[in-house]
C-alpha cells in the first residue's frame, strides 16, 4: 500500500486542480456496456457492434425515414423511446432538430444529443439515393515486442505480427466489403498457408425494387425475436443501462467482424410486401472442430472457437467440418405491434458426439437440429411488452417475456422472465441470459432507471436465476443472484462523478475436493470515478476500483488510474494517456479496465497480480481522406520472472504491444 499512496495523492490533487467537463456520452455508454458484458462473457463479438455503430455514425440515417429496425440498432435506445419517437413523428410530422427530439417523451437533452451523432434531421426524401461512390481502405498492424515461448520453441508457424486489411464500398443502394486477417503466430504467404491471410470475409448487399427489398450475398448475421432461436453477433445482456433489455428484429445484417465463428455464409434476403416482411436465408460454411472416429463413423467432439491457427494441432482442426443452415422469418408489423415466426435448420457434415460428462447429458448431439419460434412486441402509451416462445426438434421449450414501463419522465422500469428447459438447444441463439449458452436457465430480472433530480442519474437492477441441471462449472443444480447500483452526478458542465456497486452470488463446484459439491462464489466490486476537463483541450479521468472474491478462499484487489486526453488547436490530432496501478491477491480478484483504442478496436484487459499498466494512444488526421491511429501499451508485473504460461509465456516481467492503423477514404 505504501507504493500506491503517493500515486493516489497525486491523482486526487491533479483532479482537484482541474475543472472538468463530461466526457463523450457515447464513449461513456460504450465503456459501461463493454466492461460489464465482457466481464461476464468474453466470447461476445464486440468488434461487430463497433463496426455497426461506426457505420451508422459515418452514414447516418434520416431520422424522419428511419424504421423501428433502424432505431433498434442504436443499443442505447429502449423500445419505449423508439415507440415514442415513431408515435411523435406520426402525430406531429418530421423532427427537424436535436432540440425538438429532446421534447419527445422519454428523451432527455443528453440522450437527444447522443442520438444526434447517428442520425440527420430533415424532411422525408423520396428521391433515389445518390450513386456517388464511397471507398474506404483500412490497414492495421499489431505486434507484441517481447518474444513468447511459442516462437522461441518454434511451435508457432508464423511471425508475431497481427495483420488486418479491410475494404468498404458504398454507392447508392449498393454496399460491399472485404475483410482479411492474420493473427499473431499464423503463417502469411508461407507454408502451410500459401494464400496470405488466415481469414477472409466478404459481402455484397443491394436494394431491389421500389419497396427497397434487399439481397445479401456472402457473409452475414441473422437476428430475430428475443434471440431464443437465432441471434448472431453481439447480444445485449445485463449492463449498467438497467432498462436496455429488449431486442428488436434486426433481420439480416452484413458481417464485418474478424470473429471466425458466429456468422453465416451464403445468400439472404429481405422481401417486403405491405406490412409483411419475409427473410429467407441459406448458408454453407466450414468451421474449426475436433474430429474423431467411432467405429467406421467419423464424428466431431467439440467446436474450436479461438480462430487461432498457429500450431500444427490448431491447423489440423481448421475448417475440418462443414455446416449447412437454412431458414426464414415471416413478420407482420402494425402501428403499435409486431408478430413474427422463425424457423432454422442446421445440419453438420458429421454427428456431434460430446464427451461422456454429466454436464453434457442434455446438450445437443447428432448431425442436425431444428428450431422454431414465435415472437411479439406491443406498445401502448408508455408500456412496451415483448416476448418469444421457442422449441427444438426434441421438444425442448424456451420462452422469454418482458415489459418496459415509463410511468413518468423521471422513472424507467423493466422486467424480464425467462424459462429455458435443460433439454432445449439452439446453436445460433443469443438471448438475454446469465450464461452464454441458451440452455437450462430460469430467471427473473428487474431494472430501474431514475432521474431523482437535475443532473443525477441512478441505474439499478436485480437478477435471480437458477439451473435445473449440472453446468461445466457446477457439481449440482443451483441458484444465484446479481445486483448492480450505479449513480452519476453532474454538478456542472465540466464535472461528472460516478459511483458503482456490483454483487454476484452463484454456485460453483469446489475443485480438488473429495466431495463433489457446490459452494457459492461471491464477487463484489466498488468503483469511484471522476471525469471532466482541466482545459477546453485537456480531458482527465480518475478512477479507483476495489474487487472482492469469496469461494473456497477469499481474495481482493484494487486499481487506481489516471487518464489524460489532449487535443491541440489543430483538430487533426488527439492523444490519450493512462497510468494505472493494480494490486490483486490472485486472478479471481481480477479487475477489468476499459481502454481507449484504435477505430473499430477495443481493449478491456483483465488486470491481476501487482503491477503498473500504461498506454498512449492517438489519432492523426492528415487530411479529410487520410487518418492514422496508434497505440503503445506496456504492463509491468512486480515480483515475477515470467508472464503467462505455455506457448504464451514471456521470459521477464514486461509486456509491450504496439498498434498502428491507417485509413484512406475517397
Amino acid at each position: 500500500m505504501k507504493k500506491i499512496l503517493p500515486l493516489i495523492y497525486f491523482f486526487l490533487i491533479v483532479s482537484g486542480m482541474w475543472a472538468q467537463e463530461v466526457e463523450s456520452a457515447y464513449q461513456k455508454q460504450l465503456e459501461d456496456l463493454l466492461e460489464q458484458i465482457l466481464a461476464e462473457d468474453e466470447t461476445q463479438d464486440v468488434e461487430q457492434l463497433l463496426n455497426e455503430l461506426q457505420a451508422i455514425r459515418e452514414h447516418p440515417v434520416n431520422l424522419n425515414m428511419a424504421t423501428m429496425a433502424d432505431l433498434a440498432a442504436l443499443y442505447f435506445l429502449t423500445p419505449v423511446q423508439v415507440a415514442a419517437m415513431l408515435e411523435y413523428r406520426d402525430q406531429y410530422g418530421p423532427v427537424l432538430s436535436v432540440y425538438e427530439l429532446a421534447t419527445v417523451d422519454g428523451f432527455t437533452p443528453e440522450l437527444a444529443q447522443l442520438v444526434g451523432q447517428f442520425v440527420v434531421f430533415g424532411e422525408v426524401d423520396t428521391k433515389a439515393p445518390s450513386t456517388y461512390q464511397h471507398h474506404e481502405v483500412l490497414t492495421r498492424g499489431i505486434r507484441l515486442l517481447e518474444k513468447q515461448a511459442g516462437y522461441s520453441e518454434q511451435k508457432y508457424t508464423g511471425s508475431p505480427d497481427k495483420l488486418y486489411l479491410r475494404y468498404r464500398f458504398t454507392s447508392g443502394s449498393v454496399q460491399a466489403g472485404f475483410t482479411a486477417e492474420k493473427d499473431a503466430g499464423e503463417p502469411f504467404f508461407s507454408p502451410p498457408n500459401q494464400t496470405g491471410f488466415d481469414y477472409y470475409s466478404a459481402f455484397v448487399r443491394t436494394e431491389i425494387g421500389k419497396n427497397k427489398s434487399t439481397l445479401t450475398v456472402g457473409d452475414y448475421v441473422v437476428r430475430f425475436g428475443q434471440g431464443l432461436a437465432v441471434w448472431q453477433g453481439f447480444s445485449l445482456g445485463k449492463s449498467a443501462g438497467a432498462t436496455q433489455v429488449a431486442k428488436f428484429n434486426q433481420g439480416i445484417r452484413p458481417y464485418t467482424s474478424t470473429d471466425e465463428n458466429n456468422f453465416l455464409r451464403g445468400l439472404a434476403a429481405e422481401i417486403k410486401f405491405g406490412r409483411f416482411r419475409f427473410h429467407p436465408f441459406f448458408s454453407y460454411k466450414k468451421f474449426d472442430a475436433n474430429t474423431d472416429s467411432v467405429g467406421d463413423e467419423k464424428v466431431f467432439t467439440s467446436f474450436q472457437t479461438s480462430g487461432l491457427h498457429r500450431t500444427g494441432s490448431e491447423l489440423e482442426d481448421k475448417n475440418s467440418v462443414w455446416s449447412a443452415t437454412g431458414g426464414g422469418n415471416l413478420s407482420f408489423r402494425g402501428n403499435r405491434f409486431s408478430v413474427s415466426l422463425t424457423g432454422v435448420h442446421v445440419r453438420y457434415q458429421y454427428p456431434l458426439e460430446r464427451r461422456n460428462d454429466l454436464y453434457n447429458q442434455f446438450l445437443f448431439e447428432g448431425n442436425q437440429i431444428i428450431n422454431l419460434s414465435g415472437d411479439y412486441h406491443f406498445s401502448v402509451n408508455r408500456l412496451f411488452l415483448f416476448g418469444e416462445l421457442a422449441t427444438d426438434a426434441k421438444k425442448g421449450l424456451a420462452f422469454l417475456n418482458g415489459a418496459l414501463f415509463q410511468p413518468v419522465d423521471q422513472v424507467e422500469l423493466s422486467a424480464v422472465y425467462r424459462h429455458i428447459d435443460k433439454q432445449y438447444n439452439a446453436p445460433l441463439a443469443g438471448a438475454f441470459t446469465e450464461n452464454s449458452r441458451v440452455n437450462d436457465e430460469q430467471g427473473f430480472y428487474l431494472g430501474m432507471k431514475l432521474f431523482p433530480a437535475a443532473r443525477i442519474n441512478v441505474n439499478l437492477y436485480a437478477d435471480y436465476f437458477n439451473y435445473q441441471w449440472v453446468k461445466y462449472t457446477t457439481a449440482a443444480p443451483g441458484k444465484g443472484q446479481e445486483y448492480l447500483l450505479q449513480t452519476t452526478y453532474q454538478p456542472n458542465e465540466r464535472w461528472q462523478i460516478l459511483g458503482r456497486y456490483f454483487y454476484e452470488r452463484k454456485p460453483v463446484k469446489i475443485t480438488g475436493s473429495a466431495i463433489n459439491s457446490n459452494l457459492d462464489q461471491i464477487r463484489q466490486g466498488v468503483r469511484f470515478q471522476l471525469t471532466g476537463k482541466f482545459h477546453d483541450r485537456i480531458t482527465v479521468k480518475t478512477r479507483f476500483e476495489h474487487s472482492f472474491y469469496e469461494h473456497d478462499h477469499g481474495s481482493s484487489g484494487y486499481l487506481v488510474s489516471q487518464d489524460v486526453g489532449f487535443q491541440p488547436k489543430n483538430e487533426g490530432l488527439n492523444v490519450w494517456f493512462r497510468l494505472a496501478y493494480f494490486n490483486t491477491d490472485d486472478y479471481d480478484a481480477r479487475i477489468y479496465a476499459y481502454e481507449n483504442d484504435l477505430l473499430y478496436q477495443f481493449s478491456i484487459p483483465a488486470l491481476s497480480g501487482e503491477g503498473v499498466r500504461s498506454y498512449l494512444t492517438g489519432k492523426v488526421k492528415f487530411c479529410e481522406k487520410i487518418e492514422l491511429w496508434f497505440k503503445v501499451s506496456r504492463s509491468w508485473f512486480f515480483g515475477v520472472d515470467s508472464i503467462g504460461s505455455g506457448y504464451s509465456e514471456i521470459d521477464g516481467n514486461k509486456r509491450t504491444e504496439v498498434k498502428m492503423q491507417l485509413r484512406f477514404r475517397i
